[in-house]
């Protein structure tokens, strides 16, 4: 009898280790998309705002390169050149660098910009944008940091060497 109790409590113990390796990789799995979501910043939108002819004298913008305009607006959201774009905002002018491997654009501007927590994708959309060599339809798009477009507006790119 006292050996029969010895062999139930082993044979108790020997299951109480050994889990299902298959349940133990789900609980696993789901635990870290757990956390992945819990540290996911989260979403914030983003409305740059045009960049005055102020703007452009003060910071020395008028150089060679390519200038993004809403449709309906007079001013440019993106200025981009060869090694830097900007983009305004709220009060700030956001500096962007010039990523090389993007399509160049006329002017030498670049198709793609990144900055500290966004980047910036300039796209051309089909249809009749004037010459096409340097005044196309486009559409920006600005993401955030997690990849989520947090801007995006059709417009005309305007590009001057």
């Amino acid at each position: 009898m006292k050996t029969a109790l010895t062999l139930a409590a082993l044979a108790l113990l020997a299951g109480c280790g050994s889990k299902n390796p298959q349940a133990e990789a789900t609980e696993d799995a789901q635990a870290v998309a757990m956390v992945k979501r819990m540290s996911r910043e989260p979403f914030k939108p983003l409305l740059p705002s045009p960049i005055t002819p102020d703007d452009v004298a003060r910071y020395g913008l008028d150089k060679p390169g390519c200038a993004f305009t809403k449709q309906g607006q007079a001013n440019p959201l993106f200025i981009g050149g060869p090694d830097e774009g900007f983009l305004r905002v709220g009060s700030d002018l956001k500096r962007f660098a010039a990523k090389t491997e993007s399509a160049d654009l006329p002017g030498g501007a670049r198709s793609a910009y990144i900055g500290l927590s966004n980047w910036v994708d300039i796209v051309r959309q089909p249809g009749e944008g004037g010459d096409s060599d340097t005044t196309w339809p486009a559409r920006l798009m600005v993401h955030d940091a997690q990849e989520r477009i947090a801007y995006s507006a059709d417009g005309v790119m305007n590009c001057h060497r």
